[in-house]
């Protein structure tokens, strides 16, 4: 039996029982997206490998793979060990690490899955090799193509080809293909603008492909894309696979980019104080991130976010107020950082809790 005065959600319990902030997690909209974006996907011919640093959660993961998905990639290291120690077995790191302590622990966990690293500096491949072999491991690479985010990756020539050449030649190394990751379009608001600039950068991507193949050198994987460009980068031949992950749980920003993927994540917050035309609930931007702009509420068009403080949102109204005590739901402007900011996410459907998962790499920096 439920006990609705504890503050630990609980399977079956009405989201209205719960305590509040809480962060909720609507898998039937999690279906709706993921069976949407596996259909067109497959439709074009190219594989998906869902962002982890839009979940965070094991569970989330997990219960994704029973849906279809087959292979993650991360943003940090601490996401690759925690999904390889519950026992994924296709993970890339699509970052570059440094330094001796990282080193060792990425060839640790790969002698137990199928791990892959991309880099970009001939040095940066030489110590993962060094490391690899010591550990008695072998350690996937993919080289990142610098495709006009100007952040990491190599520029399409005669130094990308080299490093290739010398990874495919590093023992303790297995060359896998390329990454390009088009990041600095994701959020282009032109929908015409965004897809002429993500097939120039995968086209830039395969023309890589292409030169390092010529060389002699087999390519298994050519991956890029993200939530707001992954069918313009699928559209290009010699594209293998994608790597969306907010269209997941999605956000509020996002949606305005992507309206065929609706908002599942959200977070329950609690009225603590009213007066005519306002409102203030019991999560800021501790619990709600906003570093994509101000968060909005579900199913109510006539209110507006003013103000997030650390632990207030005020919100100012035209229509009828909701009740003190009240929960509503507040749709972050940026999931992926919302969801770093929780500990623990509740998984509900038709507005009864179906799960309780523990976000293990939530708040975590290496």
């Amino acid at each position: 039996m439920n006990d609705s005065t504890s503050a630990i959600a609980q399977p079956g319990q009405s989201v209205d029982e719960l305590d509040t902030p809480q962060l909720l997690l609507d898998l039937d909209i999690v279906d709706a997206n993921l069976r949407h974006l596996l259909a067109e996907s497959r439709r074009m011919g190219v594989a998906v490998r869902v962002h982890f640093k839009s979940l965070k959660c094991i569970g989330l993961a997990q219960y994704l793979t029973a849906l279809g998905v087959e292979r993650f990639l991360c943003a940090k290291l601490n996401e690759a060990e925690a999904l390889v120690a519950a026992g994924f077995t296709d993970v890339l790191l699509a970052n570059q690490i440094v330094g001796p302590i990282k080193f060792a622990r990425l060839a640790h966990i790969a002698r137990q899955g199928a791990v892959s690293v991309c880099v970009d500096d001939a040095d940066n491949a030489k110590a993962i090799a060094a490391a690899a072999r010591v550990a008695n491991a072998t350690v996937g690479v993919l080289v990142e193509v610098n495709i006009g985010m100007n952040r990491c990756g190599v520029e399409v020539g005669p130094d990308l080809l080299a490093l290739a050449q010398l990874v495919a030649a590093e023992p303790g190394l297995r060359f896998l293909g390329l990454q390009g990751y088009d990041g600095h379009l994701q959020m282009l608001p032109d929908h015409e603008e965004r897809r002429a600039k993500a097939v120039a950068g995968a086209e830039r991507l395969v023309a890589a492909r292409r030169m390092i193949e010529a060389a002699g050198l087999p390519i298994a994987i050519v991956t890029g894309g993200g939530t707001g460009t992954w069918e313009f980068v699928a559209s290009v031949p010699g594209v293998t696979e994608v790597q969306p992950g907010s269209f997941v749980a999605m956000d509020a920003a996002y949606h305005r980019i992507r309206p065929e993927f609706a908002c599942a994540l959200s977070v329950r917050a609690a009225v603590i104080s009213r007066r005519p035309g306002l409102y203030v609930l019991d999560a800021g931007t501790k619990a709600i991130s906003r570093d994509f702009g101000v968060p909005e509420l579900k199913g109510r068009v006539n209110d507006r976010v003013t103000r997030t403080n650390e632990e207030h949102t005020v919100v100012e109204t035209v229509g009828p107020q909701p009740a003190l005590g009240e929960g509503v739901e507040v749709l972050p402007a940026h999931c992926c950082a919302t969801m770093n900011l929780h500990r623990t996410c509740v998984a509900v459907r038709r507005g009864r809790v179906e799960a309780v998962w523990p976000i293990e790499c939530s708040g975590r920096y290496d």
